[in-house]
């Protein structure tokens, strides 16, 4: 991308604000993964998780979320989907059930599952951290192991990510 995408303004708020505000009504705290100068430019103190074990990407952040909260469900939003709507975190919350482990969202065109878009009970955190511990660095492969419900978003379109330039360009 060239640059931090959840410092990207796709509306008054950085990503990393517009992503907060959508979890804030059905999360008791919201928490961030970010680096050291993420934390300090944002001035979040500890609601800021730095990763732990730096390099397997997406994985090193669920995987230090998971150490630093145990035992507490965990909705995981990535920074690059600007269109996310409110409607979609409830969709992951109101899915929840007894037999299930974790929540993802499936689009209707496809089989692939989006961790970045997923909500883990701690069931499947706990089968990540053995499963990480173990040298598996792909969350979607990880979800794959446990007692999964996928979910198929309202408007697919809302869910499609940003991670080139050409698809960052901000919406009026």
């Amino acid at each position: 991308m060239g640059r931090d995408k959840a410092d990207i303004a796709y509306s008054p708020l950085p990503q990393w604000r517009a992503v907060a505000d959508l979890l804030a009504p059905v999360c008791v705290r919201v928490w961030w993964s970010c680096t050291e100068a993420q934390c300090t430019a944002w001035t979040i103190g500890d609601a800021g998780i730095v990763d732990q074990a730096p390099g397997p990407g997406p994985a090193a952040g669920l995987h230090a979320a998971f150490a630093r909260v145990p035992r507490v469900a965990w909705i995981v939003l990535g920074c690059d989907y600007p269109d996310l709507h409110a409607l979609d975190v409830q969709a992951l919350v109101a899915a929840r059930a007894p037999d299930a482990d974790a929540i993802a969202f499936t689009p209707a065109t496809s089989d692939r599952l989006d961790p970045m878009l997923s909500l883990w009970e701690p069931a499947a955190q706990a089968a990540f951290l053995q499963r990480f511990a173990a040298g598996e660095h792909s969350p979607r492969r990880m979800l794959q192991t446990v007692r999964l419900r996928t979910i198929t978003p309202h408007d697919p379109a809302r869910l499609l990510d940003r991670n080139t330039p050409m698809q960052d360009t901000p919406r009026a």
